[in-house]
């Protein structure tokens, strides 16, 4: 243990300290767990339960429940977070979209590069094993480090 009369060169760390770090970082380990537990269980909400919210929601707004105004209110922020659920769909479905167009686009790459090098003997002839894949208008391997027949 590390007290007032305790004599250490510097940079040197006494066996107490490590394991004060390393209680340290379990701890934080437990926190981030704890945390990410509690972010997931947050996820986990039923319709009914998510319709109480909204109107918890309103009523903070300052809407009186059993009102127009309160089922108005109820509605929009249904139809919010429907809209809010659209666009996330939109957005991973372009994602997805460019990443198929990307992994397209570095195939036709490969196959060109297969194609070129194609009778050079200082490369081995493209199989399965290739990094590329097979094209199967033609029934030929390409790759990035290999030749076509």
């Amino acid at each position: 243990m590390n007290t007032p009369f305790t004599k250490r060169d510097a940079g040197e760390t006494l066996a107490a300290d490590r394991t004060v770090d390393a209680r340290g970082v379990a701890m934080l380990a437990k926190l981030g767990l704890a945390a990410a537990c509690a972010l997931g269980l947050a996820a986990c909400v039923t319709p009914q339960e998510r319709h109480a919210m909204d109107q918890g929601q309103c009523y903070e707004f300052g809407v009186e429940p059993g009102t127009d105004a309160f089922a108005q209110c109820t509605m929009d922020l249904h139809q919010q977070r429907a809209l809010t659920q659209a666009n996330r769909d939109l957005y991973w479905q372009s994602q997805f979209a460019a990443q198929t167009r990307r992994r397209e686009a570095q195939q036709d790459l490969y196959k060109q590069i297969s194609l070129q090098r194609s009778g050079d003997p200082r490369f081995p002839v493209c199989g399965a094993a290739s990094d590329g894949g097979m094209d199967r208008r033609t029934m030929t391997w390409f790759g990035p480090n290999c030749r076509a027949r």
